[in-house]
């Protein structure tokens, strides 16, 4: 059996890389005189405490964008609004797969609004799975800010789909919720 020379030459030039990829040494960090030993003190990974932390702070313009969404709902850009109505067009249409694909890409779009949580929602209670409509609803509340009218209807739809689920304990709770938001 003979072995190929461009081989052999290719298993020379690895054994002569690898050798020469370990011979590399090691420089010790220089002298400091400030230090015991002149070895520099180092912090252990995984050990850090409250005063090695770094803590960002929010630039000023972030911070400013960040609320009036907290306070509003998170507005729906006009991409999101344009999903959303398709979306609700395709539920009229009985299209309920592509409603929700719709819907889904609006949520990555506009995280933080609460109208495409409850549209979302929506899909589901449609689709005959209210334990996923609820979860929907819930996150779309929370994402409702201080806006009286979006958390009004959210609180709606979820009692609306407690009583579909049957717990009408849940529901009149959540009907009581509707006049205090």
């Amino acid at each position: 059996m003979t072995i190929q020379p461009w081989i052999r030459w290719a298993s020379m030039v690895l054994a002569v890389l690898l050798l020469a990829s370990c011979s590399v040494r090691f420089q010790p960090p220089e002298d400091s005189s400030d230090t015991e030993g002149g070895v520099p003190e180092v912090e252990p990974i995984g050990k850090r405490t409250e005063a090695t932390v770094e803590t960002e702070e929010p630039a000023d313009e972030e911070r400013a964008t960040v609320e009036p969404q907290r306070q509003s709902g998170g507005k729906v850009p006009e991409a999101a609004r344009g999903l959303v109505a398709s979306a609700e067009s395709a539920l009229k249409d009985g299209k309920d797969g592509q409603a929700l694909d719709m819907i889904q890409r609006a949520q990555r779009i506009a995280p933080d609004a609460a109208a495409v949580y409850y549209t979302l929602g929506r899909v589901y209670r449609d689709k005959g799975n209210p334990a996923r409509a609820e979860q929907f609803v819930l996150k779309g509340i929370s994402k409702a800010g201080n806006d009286p009218e979006l958390r009004r209807t959210g609180w709606a739809m979820l009692a609306e789909i407690r009583a579909v689920r049957g717990d009408a304990e849940e529901a009149r709770k959540a009907r009581e919720r509707i006049s205090g938001s």
